[in-house]
């Protein structure tokens, strides 16, 4: 955790600069691409290199954990912002991550592989990618949601 804060911090200052797709998909690429070798870090015997596999799904959810709150704030329509985005994030929260880490001993438990969870990883890494190219940015929107009459009275 004392290394998650200021990379989600970093990443929601770098979402401000460059975006909040190019971020998003980034980390939707290294938790692909990545998946598989940080997992087998994390089962090295040596506590150097899990420490390194650890680090490394930290950087990975970091970047995605900063950017997401903006992507999905901005997403939502003015009217409803607040409701979908709370309704949205927080059931699936509740219900994707309470069910993941059962899911994940299941596949262990059914493959014999302890990597197995690298796999839901990438899964969801690939199903995220194509999700976030539909999204327009939005980054240097002033007025993302708000009616043309807020806009021009605000102007």
């Amino acid at each position: 955790m004392a290394v998650l804060l200021p990379v989600v911090m970093a990443a929601g200052f770098l979402t401000d600069r460059v975006g909040r797709k190019p971020i998003l998909l980034l980390a939707c690429i290294l938790g692909f691409v990545g998946a598989v070798p940080l997992f087998l870090l994390l089962n090295h015997p040596s506590a150097v290199l899990a420490q390194l596999g650890q680090l490394g799904l930290v950087a990975v959810i970091g970047l995605y954990g900063g950017t997401q709150p903006a992507l999905m704030v901005e997403a939502a329509p003015l009217p409803v912002r607040c409701t979908a985005v709370a309704l949205g994030y927080n059931i699936t929260f509740g219900v994707v991550g309470g069910l993941t880490p059962l899911a994940a001993t299941w596949l262990v438990d059914r493959t014999g592989d302890e990597i197995a969870p690298a796999f839901m990883i990438m899964a969801a890494a690939a199903v995220t990618f194509l999700t976030v190219l539909r999204f327009r940015e939005t980054y240097r929107s002033p007025f993302i949601g708000a009616s043309s009459r807020a806009a021009a009275a605000y102007a």
